[in-house]
């Protein structure tokens, strides 16, 4: 979209589409560095006491009313939908997206302010600099155009505010944060498995997490409320608006850079909006930033917000699982030990990669923490997928109330991912064995794409435009006053839960943004 019409709108120093992970930590740096920041959220508001204790007993999706299995047959799969409760997920009627059918793909979305900070496990990793080179190794992606030399500082930044649990291991496959605090005590079954279990070069570690706990307005410590939000509305800088979603990004006609957005009010049907900005963040996530980059064509852009490379929309992966549950016949059952929707017991990190036919993967282990008798356990692995061209999101024909193209999602498994499940089963069989865990059930096949909830790719970082979509300082090749800041910059996605990534790629890229502004060169 290229007209603005007779009123331009309001202008702003940035623009931020999306108040999740991403869009929380770039607001706030914008904001704190001086500059006037709008933030649009699609969804609404929501109050610390829409979220339930997560120390409370929680509850199954089977919990839940007659409308739920109608109207969220999708969002009532995620393991969080039953203790934190349908209101924080979105309504999978209204918000519909299309894939093939030999191909489904589970979407979960919290559309709301705060994002999926609202439903998070809390796992916190870093990437390491086997992650960043994995494509110079073994040819299978595209390298990252930073390393983690690049992250280190910005990681620092995002662990400095929130409430990381975890132990410092001195482990280069995953390397030490920030802690505030150390994890809960392990089960004795925990204990046992971390002193009896080896698997190459590396050991079971307690997991690392943000805490839960409640700050004094309430809200807990793993939400965007609790920390980045606040802290960027504290500012005075900030102006939020729920129930605005951004349907294209507009641009000069002249030099195709960004001028702003349009956007619709939610909550007023036929209520159309444009705002103006020196830059624009697209924080919205993975799949809805492809949808709305694509979804601004213009005679500029004729294939969509910075498509010249062909990449956009391309490469979406997710990190595939294998799961497991057991009983273990030699421990009681250990009700305080309940996890509550949180990550809980150890990880075991992969030991430090040697070049193979797959790349490396990691166990969750959960021992002992049931509420009542006989003890049980899980052991879950969890692998990389590789960024594949044909996995994508494109528009479909169908248009939702808003007027935007439904996003149609093609994403499958290759032979890399076969081969992975084979390695990552056979482990999970060993550790079983180890802990004495009697398994009562082992996946036979690895969870569906977006079932684990980490939606990556489909706006690569990369060194050249002729193979990726933003630049190492995750600017839009072109349109280079356009920042894309969420998980959609990922080039590949390593076995590390990507959430703690994210929001330091945030920090980094509106600092960097923030040098521009004030040198005024936007």
């Amino acid at each position: 979209m290229t007209g603005i019409g007779a009123d331009p709108g309001p202008a702003y120093d940035a623009i931020v589409v999306g108040s999740g992970f991403a869009g929380s930590w770039a607001a706030k740096e914008l904001a704190e560095a001086g500059f006037r920041t709008l933030v649009l959220e699609a969804g609404p508001v929501r109050r610390a006491g829409d979220i339930p204790d997560r120390a409370a007993p929680g509850v199954t999706a089977g919990d839940h009313d007659e409308r739920t299995r109608a109207r969220q047959p999708v969002q009532r799969t995620h393991f969080n939908f039953g203790p934190r409760g349908p209101h924080l997920f979105v309504d999978d009627v209204e918000h519909a997206y299309e894939t093939p059918p030999d191909k489904p793909y589970t979407w979960i979305r919290g559309m709301q302010v705060g994002g999926r900070s609202l439903l998070w496990g809390g796992s916190a990793l870093r990437l390491s600099t086997f992650e960043t080179a994995a494509g110079d190794v073994d040819g299978c992606s595209l390298s990252w155009p930073i390393g983690y030399a690049d992250l280190a500082a910005a990681y620092d930044v995002v662990e400095d505010l929130v409430d990381l649990r975890g132990t410092a291991e001195e482990l280069a496959q995953l390397p030490d944060g920030h802690f505030r605090g150390k994890p809960p005590a392990l089960t004795p079954a925990e204990a046992a498995f971390q002193h009896a279990y080896r698997r190459g070069n590396t050991r079971p570690i307690p997991v690392r997490f943000v805490s839960a706990e409640r700050g004094e307005d309430g809200w807990p410590e793993f939400t965007m409320q609790a920390t980045a939000l606040a802290r960027a509305e504290r500012t005075g800088r900030v102006t939020l608006r729920s129930d605005a979603r951004v349907t294209s990004v507009t641009v000069d006609p002249d030099d195709g850079r960004a001028t702003g957005v349009s956007y619709v009010d939610a909550a007023v049907p036929g209520a159309r909006h444009h705002a103006r900005a020196r830059v624009v963040f697209l924080c919205g996530g993975t799949i809805e930033t492809a949808r709305l980059m694509l979804n601004s064509h213009s005679p500029r852009h004729p294939d969509g917000l910075g498509n010249s490379s062909g990449w956009l929309g391309r490469g979406l992966m997710d990190h595939p699982l294998v799961t497991s549950s057991g009983v273990l016949d030699g421990h009681p059952p250990m009700p305080a030990h309940r996890s509550a929707g949180r990550q809980s017991g150890l990880l075991v990190p992969p030991p430090q990669p040697q070049t193979g036919d797959i790349r490396p993967f990691a166990l969750w282990v959960s021992l002992q923490r049931g509420d009542a008798g006989p003890a049980s356990g899980g052991i879950d692995a969890q692998g990389e997928m590789l960024p594949y061209r044909h996995n994508r999101v494109r528009l479909g024909d169908t248009r939702d109330r808003w007027g935007v193209p439904v996003p149609v999602i093609e994403c499958g498994y290759g032979p890399h991912e076969d081969r992975l499940y084979d390695a990552m089963r056979r482990e999970v069989e060993r550790a079983a064995s180890v802990a004495g865990l009697r398994l009562t059930a082992v996946a036979d096949t690895l969870t569906s794409p977006g079932r684990n909830v980490h939606d990556l790719g489909t706006a690569r970082m990369g060194r050249s435009p002729a193979d990726s979509v933003v630049d190492p300082d995750n600017r839009c090749w072109d349109a280079p006053n356009v920042f894309v800041a969420d998980g959609s910059c990922f080039p590949s996605g390593g076995w590390q839960n990507p959430t703690l990534t994210i929001m330091a790629i945030a920090v980094r890229a509106a600092r960097f943004a923030v040098g521009l502004l004030r040198d005024k060169a936007y």
